[in-house]
């Protein structure tokens, strides 16, 4: 990829379109970017990898961040970049997520991010490709053949960046290479045959220990135990099946004999029991005679019971009459003196008619004056009004004048203001740049300072970790030596606990011999297999916690040399600044800053303080022409205001003064007319009274000879009734009334007598049949001892059932172990496979994951071919700029046991003839070295990725860390990179350089931001 033109717009420190056009470089291919700190040289490299990725070239920052501070509101942050890759030519456009002003009305809305790839086809020609921020990043992608973080790693190294591969452990270096050279397939491959691997195992134990769990639930210690145990058990069947046959005949003998005793018995039993009952009914027929007598009566004196009620029926009408008629007599008395009260209050409310007629004239005379009273209230609010309206345009003429007055003293001020302003806006580009320098130093020292104070902390804790490791180390090895003096006295244990079972001529178990000429003696004691399993479990425990502490005191010695040579960079970056002190620096550079930010904050000021003072002119001048208005309309209301006082005064004083106003007239009226209602309906009521009066008087009267003459014929009724209920009573055989009250019985009583009866003389003759046929059936039959024949009949069952429960249990056996016998012949079968499988996936796993001499899984087998390459390409320039000092290796040492290993650099020193790490190079060396790191990858990964052409790369700072000699030489490895056709760009501010190369991007300040102009000599 070779870049043509960049153009950036309101992009860090560039305030208005910048566009830099790498054609102007002509046949040159190395170029410095140079300028003073913070002019915009690393943002030359930021715009080019926002424009291809979104990101910056240090990944610090996204595109929000980018705007610069100079810009003006309508310039839209946005960046374009022009390439040329494999012959192609590439035009992409990228705009950040950013606030930008509406295109109608005033403020500000959301622009969204947006991206735009373009293809030319001819030399005006372009074809839209690709749009969408996502989408134009992954064609970027397919088309540079790198992703952002590849592409910073080969083509453009940040500042500060490109020396992470050469100072980075094993495990970050893997991250790195493996992302630059996409070897996640061969980690696939390790952790796919180590998963099968472990499935395998997993599966095999499970399997065993299926067979163990089988043979216990058996109780057989071998297969060959379980097929006797099988044939003894269907022999046993075979013998018992006649036993049984023989106890079932038994037991239906007893059954039979049983039923036959126990009909017997029920017969005797049932014929005692209704001898007893038929002797009990014939007991108690006297009590049935005299309750048939008791029902003969009551039907009697039910023939009685209409006429005595008809009679006494009439005895209480009578007493219900003479009750009404004493009542009317006390109504009529009553009624005669309220008719003299009504008859005397008519009277009194006749003579009121005079004042009703006076009430009646009143309102018409109010009503004459309603229309007049009501323009009355008109032209009284029309004054009010007319008032108000005064009153509000005075106070409107007041507050402008006030306001006028304001804003001219408000003018005055801002425009002193605004003066001031300008002049503070011109030194802000030289404050910022002081504040950032001397920011930067304080920055590093405090970094400094906190390194020594780690250094120190590292120091303790290094020494509290070789402690800790000699400790662990100590507690395993005595650990290790309980648990080997176990397992030999465990040995000694099984071999004579194998040597019991042993008699002359015997093979033994263990060595094959027949002569046992001296067998092991069993110990007094020995550990169990749990025991012994516990101990070796604590020496593993042990052996894991001693190997941690051992890693950790590899990262501990690690973390020191980082800290010592971090500790030397920032020594050698700080120069005379180091002896200062940090407060010192820290003052100036808080000065700096207040200095910067107090400038920064009044320059942004400038323009609201311009808006400001242009709103406050325009308001002056549209106040002046409403207080022209106001005065005018201020004239007319005083004018109408008196013409219309006077007519209203002339209109109120013909109206008497108690009805002036319509509410008062109103309420006037509504009381007249209120109290001429109230000796209306006064009249009326009297009258209404009167007339119910006189008509109830009259009604009384009717009803009270009405109802005695009722009363009379209920008398006569009476005395009939009376006659004829008598004679009946005498006629049906009762001698006095009480006779015939007492035998009166309810409907209910005579249904339940009836009843009673019948029911007795059907069940008499009910048992009395069932006695004589129990009686015949009994004849010759005699007592059984069912008892005993139950006894004999329950022990017959439990020698049955007995029998068919040891059957049923032996049979159950029988199925179980045939079944548990054919499973686990069926494991073993299994089990032989998966070892078998298990033996070549397990080796590829224990090789593929690193469980060799050299930690080597099988992707850092591949890397580490990889970084071979790296390291011979990076050695090639390393031994040029170094003056064949050193070389770059990959050493298969580990700095512990167990970390992995294959990706550890070391640098051999030509001048010593030894190998050491290269974490302990000085600052120049370390550049000289991540330089040639860097462009060795550049060309590994170019000869590796298949048609990704590496045509640019670019530089940014670390030459200030050489001296003449290192940076001449560092400057010939990268003009032999132009001298193959690539374009190198370096981003430095170090003179020399300026003075070495005659094609040079300069980048300058101005009050406006940063510019960039080409340069060639």
């Amino acid at each position: 990829m070779k870049p043509i033109k960049l153009s950036m717009g309101a992009f860090g420190p560039y305030a208005e379109v910048q566009a830099i056009d790498f054609r102007e470089l002509g046949d040159r291919n190395i170029f410095l970017i140079h300028g003073p700190t913070g002019a915009g040289k690393t943002t030359i490299l930021d715009g080019i990898c926002f424009a291809l990725y979104g990101d910056t070239s240090g990944a610090e920052r996204n595109g929000k961040n980018m705007r610069s501070h100079h810009a003006k509101p309508d310039q839209m942050t946005e960046v374009t970049f022009e390439f040329e890759i494999r012959g192609e030519f590439y035009r992409i456009y990228r705009i950040p997520e950013q606030e930008r002003p509406k295109k109608s009305g005033t403020g500000t809305t959301l622009q969204t991010a947006d991206a735009s790839l373009w293809k030319r086809n001819g030399e005006d020609e372009e074809v839209l490709l690709k749009t969408g921020w996502k989408v134009v990043t992954e064609e970027i992608e397919n088309i540079i053949g790198f992703k952002s973080s590849q592409f910073r790693q080969v083509i453009m190294l940040p500042q500060g960046q490109f020396r992470k591969l050469l100072v980075a452990d094993s495990v970050e270096r893997q991250n790195i290479l493996e992302k630059l050279f996409r070897t996640e397939l061969y980690r696939m491959i390790e952790e796919l045959l180590k998963k099968s691997a472990k499935e395998l195992r997993d599966e095999i134990k499970r399997n065993q220990e299926h067979q163990r769990l089988l043979l216990s639930q058996s109780g057989c210690q071998s297969l060959e135990e379980m097929a006797k145990v099988i044939i003894d058990n269907e022999a046993r069947m075979k013998g018992m099946e006649e036993e049984l046959r023989v106890r079932v005949d038994v037991l239906k003998k007893i059954q039979e004999m049983f039923i036959l005793g126990k009909a017997n018995n029920e017969k005797l039993k049932e014929k005692d029991l209704l001898e007893k009952e038929l002797q009990g009914l014939k007991n108690f027929i006297p009590t049935i005679e005299k309750k048939r007598q008791e029902l003969l009566q009551a039907r009697k004196a039910a023939t009685l019971e209409e006429m005595e009620k008809i009679t006494r029926l009439i005895s209480k009408d009578r007493e219900s009459w003479e009750k009404n008629l004493a009542l009317k007599q006390k109504e009529l008395v009553l009624a005669a003196e309220k008719y003299k009260d009504a008859e005397e209050n008519l009277r009194l409310q006749n003579q009121r008619e005079d004042l009703r007629e006076g009430l009646r004239k009143k309102i018409m005379e109010l009503e004459g004056f309603a229309e007049r009273v009501r323009n009355l209230d008109q032209r009284r609010q029309s004054i009010q009004q007319l008032k108000i309206a005064y009153d509000q345009s005075l106070k409107e003429k007041t507050d402008l004048e006030a306001k006028l007055k304001e804003l001219d003293e408000k003018i005055v001020k801002e425009t002193g203001l605004l003066d001031i302003l300008k002049e503070h806006r011109h030194k802000l580009p030289f404050l910022e740049a002081r504040y950032k320098e001397v920011e930067g130093y304080f920055n590093k020292k405090v970094n400094l300072v906190q390194q020594e104070k780690q250094w120190a902390l590292m120091e303790k804790e290094y020494e509290k970790v070789v402690l800790e490791t000699e400790s662990a180390e100590e507690a395993y090895i005595r650990k290790k030596k309980e648990y080997f003096g176990l397992q030999e006295i465990w040995n000694r244990g099984q071999a004579a606990v194998l040597a019991q079972g042993i008699t002359s001529g015997d093979p033994c178990p263990v060595c094959g011999s027949t002569h046992h000429p001296k067998p092991a003696i069993k110990e007094e004691w020995m550990p169990t297999e749990s025991e012994l399993k516990e101990k070796q479990l604590e020496v593993e425990k042990l052996e894991k916690v001693k190997e941690q502490w051992k890693a950790e005191l590899g990262k501990a010695a690690l973390e020191k040399e980082k800290i010592l040579n971090m500790i030397k960079l920032l020594g050698q970056e700080l120069g005379e600044k180091a002896a200062i002190d940090m407060e010192q620096l820290k003052q100036e550079a808080e000065n700096a800053k207040n200095l910067w930010k107090q400038a920064l904050d009044q320059s942004a000021q400038l323009e609201e303080v311009q808006k400001n003072i242009e709103v406050m002119k325009d308001s002056q001048h549209k106040h002046r022409e409403i207080l022209e208005k106001t005065e005018e309309s201020l004239k007319g209301l005083v004018e109408e205001y008196q013409g219309s006082l006077g007519a209203f005064q002339q209109e109120e004083n013909s109206i008497p003064q108690e009805i002036r106003s319509l509410d008062a007239l109103t309420k006037l009226h509504q009381k007249v007319v209120a109290q001429l209602k109230y000796e209306m309906e006064a009249q009326e009521k009297t009258q209404k009274a009167f007339d119910i009066a006189d008509k109830t008087l009259e009604v009384l009267k009717v009803e009270l000879a009405n109802g005695q003459k009722t009363l009379d014929e209920i008398q006569i009724k009476y005395g009939q009734e009376k006659k004829k209920f008598i004679d009946r009573l005498l006629g049906a055989g009762f001698e006095k009334y009480q006779d015939y009250d007492q035998a009166k019985r309810s409907e209910g009583d005579l249904e339940s007598l009836e009843r009673e009866i019948k029911g007795f003389d059907g069940k008499l003759q009910s048992i009395q049949e069932q006695f004589d046929k129990a009686t015949k059936l009994a004849e010759g039959v005699s007592l059984v001892n069912l008892e005993k024949l139950q006894q004999d009949m329950e022990e017959a069952e439990k020698a049955k059932e007995e029998i068919l429960k040891l059957q049923a249990n032996i049979s159950e056996k029988i199925k179980n172990d045939q079944r548990i016998f054919k499973e686990i012949d069926s494991l073993n079968k299994h089990i032989r496979d998966l070892e078998k499988e298990f033996g070549n996936v397990g080796y590829l796993s224990d090789i593929s994951n690193g469980n060799n001499p050299y930690g080597l899984t099988l992707q850092r087998f591949v890397l580490g071919t990889l970084l071979d390459d790296i390291t011979d390409a990076a050695t090639q320039r390393l031994r040029l700029m170094s003056k064949g000092r050193y070389h770059l290796r990959r050493t298969m040492d580990r700095a512990r046991k167990n970390a992995a290993g294959g990706l550890d650099l070391e640098v051999f020193d030509t001048y010593t003839g030894i190998e050491r790490p290269v974490t302990t190079l000085s600052g120049g060396e370390t550049f000289l070295a991540s330089l040639s790191l860097a462009l060795g990858l550049a060309d590994v990964v170019q000869a590796y990725s298949g048609g990704i052409n590496l045509d640019t790369i670019f530089v940014d700072e670390g030459f200030g860390t050489l001296d003449p000699e290192a940076l001449d030489f560092a400057m010939r490895a990268l003009i032999d990179l132009q001298q193959g056709g690539r374009l190198v760009g370096i981003i430095s501010h170090v003179p020399e350089l300026r003075e070495r190369m005659d094609a040079r991007l300069e980048v300058m300040t101005t009050d406006s931001g940063s510019r960039a102009v080409f340069k060639i000599s």
